[in-house]
């Protein structure tokens, strides 16, 4: 009876002991609760984090327009110069002086190019007419671009990249094809000089300078 009593007052000492230590949970206690950011719109909750390096952020700086010098002097005697205006306008100048250069027309050729391209286009021509062959060009595409712009003094230079697209043919004067006799499209590359006096009026640049760049 003594033992059953011991035992009896042991348990409920222990019970009392582990109750003192873990107490009891009513569901009410307070969470730990990670600092949140200032605004208080997000419900994203910050976790701590390991410290880490910043990561070097790449600066794009745009590229100045290019020629931007000589494009404010051009456009003192020019006002409504511009690249695109140029290229544009380059465009139509090559399709014309090839079309007057293919049908020999010698006086068109004056009026765009200089006097010595024009005595080379000539001297072309008296030769093709001297054989009796016609030449045809027919350019399917054409692109410009500057490659080069210089001022000296009231002299305007302009080196321009033409990209085009042509079928060029002779013919005899049988008129049988004897050049490119499956009249294929051809790829070509040239490199021309446009020239102005800037102290002239008038929008007119002369072909002062012809170079053809292998494909």
């Amino acid at each position: 009876m003594v033992e059953i009593l011991l035992f009896a007052v042991l348990s409920v000492y222990l019970f009392y002991r582990l109750w003192s230590v873990l107490g009891s949970r009513t569901g009410q206690e307070k969470q730990r609760q990670w600092p949140r950011p200032e605004n208080t719109d997000t419900n994203v909750i910050i976790l701590p984090q390991k410290n880490v390096a910043q990561t070097q952020t790449e600066v794009i700086i745009e590229s100045p327009q290019p020629f931007i010098e000589q494009i404010k002097i051009i456009q003192k005697s020019i006002k409504d110069f511009s690249i695109d205006k140029f290229q544009a306008g380059a465009c139509n100048a090559f399709r014309a002086v090839l079309t007057a250069f293919a049908a020999g027309d010698n006086k068109r050729l004056e009026q765009l190019v200089s006097p010595k391209i024009a005595k080379e286009f000539q001297q072309a021509v008296k030769a093709r007419t001297k054989q009796k062959e016609t030449l045809n060009i027919d350019i399917k595409s054409v692109e410009a671009e500057i490659e080069k712009m210089h001022v000296d003094k009231s002299i305007a230079e302009i080196l321009v990249h033409f990209t085009s697209d042509q079928i060029v043919t002779t013919l005899s004067k049988d008129g049988e094809i004897i050049d490119n006799t499956n009249q294929l499209t051809n790829r070509m590359i040239d490199r021309w000089t446009f020239q102005k006096n800037l102290v002239e009026t008038g929008p007119a640049w002369l072909l002062v300078k012809t170079e053809s760049v292998a494909v």
